[in-house]
């Protein structure tokens, strides 16, 4: 399991680490310590839901380990600090360190005592966050945590104490990553025991010239758009305290064009998000989210806006969409959500589509 090779890999990782996940981690690490208009959608599904639990690999890192635990921040959600004025400007143009959530966030009080999931041996140790490496390329992170252990040391799953949530973080966040990449411990065969019977929702299909460009009516669309749809989910089981109520990200997100009202396809279903195991291929968040996305109490400027929620706006596609690869006429798109669990619902949209040059001389 330890090598030298191993171990030097394992120091010069710390540095490459502590730059990429700071801002994608640190995002949430506050204990608790605005949407933009979007036009309501025309149609809604019957949600599917499903309250199985899932099989599971290892535990939960705090007691009891065999019960489940309120999860405040769900993978890939974004991570999001503007440098720019709490407006609409502001949260539309201005520079952004963002990222997308490496790993989950796990509500626990603070001075709780957090144990490693699997056992093996401690490769990297800071001031709040924690790396054991076990076998088979898989290795957790705990964060916000202050540390009771030293490089080197080996530890047992569920019988050594890494450390406790350190003041004002109210919760651990666990990243499990397998050969060096991040992947979703929410997916099926990774934590547990985990059931959730909740429903994403799609709340919202708007559209836009550009990603920063003002909102399009869903009556004229031409040329190439950028299509969006404003979803959430609810976490699996109630947050306490400051967190209570607050929105995370569904796990995928997927889209479907059919003619209206004859119901033709075509557009099959098409994935315009998944991160139910692992994240997007690129770092850059914005290839997923639109502008207007912001976290759960958002930083922008100097301040940090207390007990607001999320707003969490994804593209449907990365590039604009090319309205003229339809005929003129009239669509339904359709934005369905879902959760690690198969637990999902859809929103509608009716559109327009009229590209012929003379179209608004009647």
């Amino acid at each position: 399991m330890a090598t030298n090779s191993h171990l030097q890999r394992g120091g010069q990782r710390r540095m490459a680490t502590m730059f990429l996940l700071a801002a994608a981690i640190g995002g949430g690490a506050l204990a608790g310590r605005t949407a933009l208009p979007a036009q309501t959608s025309t149609a809604a599904s019957t949600p599917q839901t499903s309250s199985t639990t899932q099989s599971l690999s290892y535990g939960w890192p705090v007691k009891p380990f065999d019960r489940q635990h309120p999860i405040r921040g769900s993978f890939g959600d974004p991570r999001s600090i503007f440098r720019g004025a709490p407006t609409i400007r502001g949260l539309m143009t201005s520079r952004c360190a963002c990222s997308y959530h490496q790993g989950i966030d796990i509500s626990a009080p603070d001075g709780t005592a957090v144990y490693p999931v699997r056992s093996g041996v401690v490769r990297i140790v800071t001031p709040d966050w924690v790396e054991v490496d076990s076998d088979g390329g898989s290795a957790f992170q705990y964060w916000h945590i202050a540390s009771r252990v030293r490089e080197g040391d080996r530890v047992q799953a569920e019988g050594t104490v890494l450390g406790h949530i350190l003041r004002g973080s109210q919760h651990v966040h666990l990243t499990e990553l397998q050969n060096g990449k991040p992947v979703n411990p929410l997916a099926p065969g990774h934590i547990g025991p985990y059931a959730d019977s909740t429903t994403p929702r799609v709340t919202a299909i708007t559209f836009r010239s550009s990603d920063t460009g003002p909102e399009l009516l869903p009556e004229f669309l031409h040329g190439r758009v950028e299509m969006i749809a404003s979803a959430s989910d609810t976490p699996a089981i109630p947050v306490p305290e400051m967190w209570s109520g607050l929105p995370v990200t569904p796990a995928k997100l997927t889209y479907r064009v059919t003619t209206f009202p004859s119901a033709q396809v075509v557009t099959r279903e098409t994935v315009a998000m998944d991160v139910t195991h692992r994240l997007p291929s690129t770092s850059d968040l914005w290839h997923t989210y639109a502008r207007g996305t912001h976290m759960n109490m958002v930083k922008m400027g100097t301040h940090r806006y207390w007990y607001q929620p999320g707003a969490y706006l994804l593209k449907l596609t990365p590039d604009l969409f090319d309205t003229r690869q339809l005929k003129d006429g009239v669509y339904r798109l359709t934005a369905t959500a879902w959760d690690t669990a198969g637990n999902h619902s859809s929103s509608a949209q009716i559109i327009n589509v009229h590209n012929r040059k003379n179209w608004l001389d009647g």
